[in-house]
């Protein structure tokens, strides 16, 4: 292996990687953060609805908790979704649940 001087390129990349390992071995590297957003559910009328947007929901990689209140003459029904924003987004929600045949938005 030839040796590296300090002006060579090997040893700039070689000091370019330990640097980046240690940051992110380093406690203070960023990690994700648990989220938790609360979505309107369209369609779910009925007492079946929300344990099927429930499940759907938690099937999601990433989702952590849910809970769904069930639809009521006043309001349609409402999911509050805790996630890991590394592994799950908004949009990934609203799409499970939109296929799933219940349409959803973030709550207002």
């Amino acid at each position: 292996m030839p040796s590296a001087s300090r002006s060579s390129p090997l040893y700039s990349c070689n000091r370019s990687s330990a640097a980046a390992l240690i940051i992110a071995l380093s406690p203070f590297a960023a990690r994700a953060a648990e989220k938790t957003v609360v979505l309107d559910v369209d369609n779910a009328t009925c007492e079946l609805c929300a344990p099927i947007v429930k499940k759907t929901l938690s099937r999601v990689s990433g989702v952590k908790a849910v809970q769904v209140a069930e639809a009521t003459a006043n309001s349609g029904a409402v999911a509050t979704v805790t996630f890991d924003d590394a592994s799950a987004d908004v949009s990934k929600l609203i799409a499970a649940s939109t296929n799933a045949g219940y349409p959803a938005h973030l709550k207002n």
